[in-house]
Order: structure tokens, then sequence, then C-alpha cells
């Protein structure tokens, strides 16, 4: 079996496609003979999986031009291609690389015959109600995040569930139901809701399985994030909420160990002698005037393996490229500057000066982001590079204080392209779940998750120092005796925790460890001040979090996306969508032709 898996990266994803793609008009008899050969075990059903995710591979460049090109924070070098430069200036046509759609219905036809297949295997009793349940729900994931993506960019496109359809009867979309951006997401959450279970699939021979050193486990699309995003595209912010919770609380019974429940919590500690923390920007303790102690783990996200346990702290889905296998990994060519790299694409200038070079660190004073120079980006011949991309290309240094640093002198292997294609994790999880929260009414929720935790936050006293229904998320007593109300779900985090010898109650609840996504970057609250209605509020927070997410989880390939879903929002509320794009996007382009209702998506073609 694992010699079948290593391969499968270079042949199993042509046969699947092959099956797919070819003969698919044929009789329903010779269908049945095909399903028949190919579809006999569990085992098939895990390389069909594998398969599909092969394919899936070759979205990564697609996916990270479009939702960073588009945006505000990547821009191109005069090495980018025309194709580049047409997806910057927001003049794309037909015939753009970027704007072919055949290389995301392969995906989705390839997922399509196999549902198909794993129904009739079900049928057949070839696959037990188990066996079903998760390899239905994976791969139904993986189409409709695909079909998110497409509607995203292109705004309407085919909806296609039939197995028996080709890229080139997609060329005549009159045959197919063109759904609008609105109809897809509707249709996607039903789908979605219907899935024969949306668990985390820990019990799959799949997950767990190591493979020529990459741990499967992180490659898979987890069901409830997927479901969240659609939530929060359709404006139902409380389900949206109740998705992404779910993720996290999923994750405290299958993925933490110990009782730490540090999974997906944005955590942090104080960096002393017999602490050691992960992920986090820090200071020795006492010494945060000092730089000399400066320390940065926050940037190892983007260099720890797949295998590596400390990872799974944070990562949530993310997908590993080998210079052993097909697909090639696109980002050296696109991001490195020397070796074998174009340096095609580069963090704007706007980024860089307006939001990473002007945060404030706690305690010192300090004006730079732990997240931004040497970390997202670095300068090679005074030139900006985007550098989440380029953690496995370069060699890396290590100085006194843990902190690793990208050395572009030297390339161990100049041929090996590999690295990772980052698709979700926790501080993007935590973002938007804070957007949820705050759409639906919970400002100070998001407060405290953008900021420096729960805990904190919500650390209401009671007399005597009794920590009971305090450091939970809840409104406050009126008196210094009074139970503080919780919030209901999916809005209630507990994060009491009892002091050493004191006769109360222990508690070591979930979210003791939460840090906040800027307290665990080491730099100030950012709040919004003293507006004149809570609507106001929710507004300029809504504001801070887009602004946040640049900082956390820039050019990872999410910033149009989340651009859009606010302009999207600000047009149903009162048409300013239009507008709100162009000022985000003049920041960063000046000059740049401005953005019209009918230039908000791409132009769309199929091309084998």
């Amino acid at each position: 079996m694992k010699r079948l898996l290593l391969i499968l990266s270079t042949v199993f994803s042509v046969a699947v496609a092959m099956s797919a793609c070819s003969g698919m008009l044929d009789s329903d008899d010779k269908d049945e003979v095909e399903a028949g050969k190919n579809y006999q075990t569990f085992n098939d059903a895990d390389n069909t999986i594998l398969g599909i995710y092969g394919k899936f591979m070759n979205l990564a460049e697609s996916i990270v031009v479009l939702n960073e090109l588009r945006a505000d924070l990547m821009e191109i070098t005069p090495n980018a291609t025309l194709d580049m430069a047409a997806i910057h200036s927001h003049t794309a046509t037909a015939d753009n690389k970027y704007c072919n759609l055949a290389p995301f219905y392969e995906v989705i036809l390839n997922c399509n015959d196999a549902l198909d297949n794993f129904d009739k295997m079900k049928k057949a009793n070839k696959l037990s109600a188990a066996d079903y349940s998760y390899r239905y729900a994976d791969v139904a994931t993986v189409r409709c995040w695909v079909y998110l993506q497409m509607s995203i960019h292109f705004g309407s496109v085919p909806y296609v569930t039939n197995p028996l359809t080709t890229i080139e009867d997609l060329k005549d979309e009159q045959n197919f139901p063109v759904l609008s951006f609105d109809e897809m997401i509707t249709t996607l959450i039903l789908c979605m809701e219907s899935l024969p279970t949306t668990e985390l699939s820990t019990t799959s021979p799949l997950f767990g399985e190591t493979i020529d050193g990459y741990n499967l486990a992180l490659m898979f699309l987890n069901k409830k994030v997927v479901l969240g995003d659609l939530y929060l595209w359709a404006d139902r912010h409380v389900d949206a909420a109740r998705a992404y919770l779910g993720v996290i609380e999923e994750a405290e019974n299958k993925l933490s160990t110990g009782g730490e429940n540090r999974a997906y919590k944005v955590d942090g500690s104080v960096w002393d002698e017999t602490i050691e923390p992960e992920f986090q920007v820090c200071y020795k303790r006492y010494k945060a005037s000092d730089m000399s102690t400066f320390r940065n783990k926050w940037k190892e996200i983007f260099y720890r393996p797949s295998t590596n346990a400390q990872l799974w702290r944070e990562m949530i889905t993310m997908i590993s490229y080998s210079s052993r296998f097909e697909p090639q990994y696109p980002f050296v060519e696109m991001f490195a500057p020397n070796g074998l790299g174009k340096y095609q694409l580069r963090p704007t200038t706007w980024v860089i000066d307006s939001l990473w070079e002007v945060q404030v660190q706690r305690d010192n004073g300090f004006v730079f982001d732990g997240r931004g120079r040497n970390s997202s980006f670095y300068y090679y011949n005074g030139q900006p590079v985007v550098a989440k991309y380029l953690y496995d290309y370069y060699a890396m240094s290590v100085n006194q204080n843990s902190t690793l640093n990208l050395e572009f002198d030297y390339i161990p292997n100049i041929y090996a392209m590999e690295g990772k294609w980052f698709i979700y994790r926790a501080g993007l999880l935590h973002l938007r779940y804070a957007e949820a929260a705050n759409r639906s009414g919970y400002f100070d929720v998001a407060h405290a998750l953008l900021n420096n935790g729960i805990q904190p936050n919500y650390s209401w006293g009671r007399s005597g120092g009794d920590v009971t229904g305090v450091q939970y998320t809840g409104l406050k007593p009126d008196t210094t005796t009074a139970l503080s109300v919780p919030y209901p779900a999916p809005f209630f985090l507990d994060a009491r925790q009892t002091p050493r010898n004191t006769p109360y109650p222990v508690f070591n609840s979930p979210w003791r460890t939460n840090y906040g996504i800027r307290q665990r970057a080491w730099v100030n609250n950012a709040t919004v001040g003293v507006l004149p209605s809570r609507a106001d509020s929710i507004i300029a927070m809504e504001k801070l979090l887009l602004r946040e997410a640049a900082l956390e989880c820039g050019f990872e390939g999410h910033r149009w996306s989340d651009m859009l879903r606010i302009a999207m929002r600000k047009n149903r509320e009162d048409g300013s969508g239009t507008a709100y794009l162009n000022e985000l996007l003049q920041k960063a382009k000046p000059g740049m032709r401005y953005i019209t209702p009918d230039t908000w998506f791409l132009p769309r073609k199929y091309a084998e």
C-alpha cells in the first residue's frame, strides 16, 4: 500500500483524470464496467482521494496569484508575465492563463466521478457506512471549496455534478446551470449541510499516514472550516461562528493530548529558562526593552514540516510539495530572487511601510511587526521578497535566541523546488471567527480574539478572589458578589484557570492559554475608540480585522477573498462596495484603473 501511495502523485492522479475526463459519454454499461474495475475496496477509494488531491495541488499557483495579485499586498516585478500584469491591473481578458477554468473543473470532474462511484460501492456493500461516510464527505468538501474559489473570482460559473461531463462539454455553457455568486453559495451550503459527516476523519486510514516524510493528515480540507466560510459569505454569521468554533472544539477532543487544549488556540507563554514558547514573537522575561533578547518563533509556522507535532497547534490544512514528484512547486520560480527563481512578484510598498512597519510593540515601544520584516518578507539586494513560501528552498541560520533566518546566498540544492501551500491555519480561523462574532453583535469577543485573548478581557474578580464565574465570555456582573451572565453558544469561550494553592474549585478550561492574535505577535492592542453607536463599532472592528488579516496572513492566498466579502456586504447595506474596493486598491496601486461593478469578476474560458 505504501509503495502504491508513493507513486500516486505522478501516476494515479493521471489515471483518475483519464477515467473522469475521457470516455465519459459512453454507455451506462461500460461505465459500470469501469467502476467495477477501479473501485473494488476502500483502498481503491483512498487511492482515488489521493489522486484528486494530486490534481488539487495544481491549483496553488492560480489561487495565490488571483487572491493576492488582484488585491493590495502583492505587485509585479519587471520579470512578471503579461498574464500576471493583466491580473494585477484588473485588465485581464479571457485568453489570460489565470482565467482558464479547466484546471478547476479537472478537480471537480474527478470529484464527481469519485462521488458517483462511492455511492455505487456503498450500494454494492464494497464500502461500509462508516467507510463511505468520511470518504464521500472529504471529496464533496474539495468540490465545494473549488466551486467557492471559482465563484469568488469569476462570479457566475457552471455548476456540474454529473459524472459523465467532460471539459469539452463545458465549453457550451448552455448545457449546464450557470449559477450566480449568491446562488452558488446557497447551493454549496446545502451540499455541505447534507454531508454524511463533517467530523474530522481521524479514523480514516489516510489520517496520520506518512508518505515520503509528509504527514497526509494536514493535506485534507477541514469540512467545518469550509462550511464556516460559506456561511460567512452568506452573512449567516451565527452559523459561521458555530462552524468555526466547532473546528476548535473538535480539535480539543481529537488533536490535543495531556489535557493541553492548545490545538488552534493561538496560544502563548512567557519565555524564560524553562518554558519554550511556540509560534510567537517575544522577549526574554523582564527584558522586553533589550533588543538582543528578541525572539521570533512565529515565522516557524512556515518552516516546520507536516510531521512536526507542534505544527498541529497552528496548521489546519497545508500541502507539501516534493521535487521528486509532480506537480512541481510553483512558488520558488514566482518569488525567489536567485537560484531557479524568477522573482516575478513581490510585496507592495504599501503593505510594508503602512502596515507592518508602523506597528508598535508591547512594553518597549519598538516600531515594527515581527510578522513582517525578516518573516513574511525579506530584503535581498535592496528588493523586498515574499518569504513565506521559501523556507524550504534556502538554507537557514539560527541566532543566539533560536530565531531562524533565511540565507539567500546559500541554496542547499538549487533544483529542489520544494515547499508548502498554506490553505488554513489557526490565525486565519480566529480572524474569521472574530468577523462572525463581530457581525453577530459580539464586538467584545472579536476585540479579545484580535488583541490579547479571552482571559484578560473577561477577568472580572469577585470578592475574596474567587475566580468562579469570571474569565469566560459574558456580561460583566453588577457587583463583586454577582455572577457574570455567560454568552450563549457559539460565543461562550471558557478561559477559567484556578490560581495555585487556592481553596477554590479547580478550573483548567480550554481557552485559558489563548493569547490573542496581536499579543502572540507582541504588538499593542488595536482599538476602535469611542464611537457614536454599537453599529459604528462593529464597522470599525471589521476594518481592524481586515487589516489584521493582512498582517497575520499576508500572501497566503486570502486577501482578495477578504476584501470582496466585505465589499459585497457593503453593497447589500448601502451600495458602497465598489468604492470600498477602489479605496483599498488605490492605496497600494496609485493610478491604477478603477474597478467598476462589472469588473469585480474575471472573464472565463475552458482550455485543456
